[in-house]
């Protein structure tokens, strides 16, 4: 399973861009609890900017029952929000 996303990375939270592969912590809900995912494919050009991404969840299979679509969440780097998200589509 993955989830289709628009995401967004602020300017000024990190030195660069992210690329495919990148693996933070995300927020998904208000419990603040830290969930890995993994960026399957990630085409970003620019800070401030919306962009397509595909995301899986790293370690729990377990948390695409748990979200939904329209969802948002927050990026995190340690406890370092560096960007945000909402969910598209949950695919299998």
């Amino acid at each position: 399973m993955y989830l289709l996303t628009e995401v967004i990375f602020f300017s000024g939270q990190r030195r660069h861009l992210p690329a495919s592969g990148y693996r933070p912590d995300a927020i998904f809900n208000e419990s603040q609890d830290y969930w890995g995912i993994t960026f399957i494919d990630l085409p970003i050009e620019k800070f401030d900017v919306f962009t397509p991404a595909i995301i899986k969840f790293t370690f729990q299979e377990c948390h695409y029952q748990e979200v939904s679509l329209g969802q948002s969440f927050a990026i995190m780097e340690g406890a370092r929000q560096v960007g945000k998200g909402k969910i598209i589509s949950i695919e299998e």
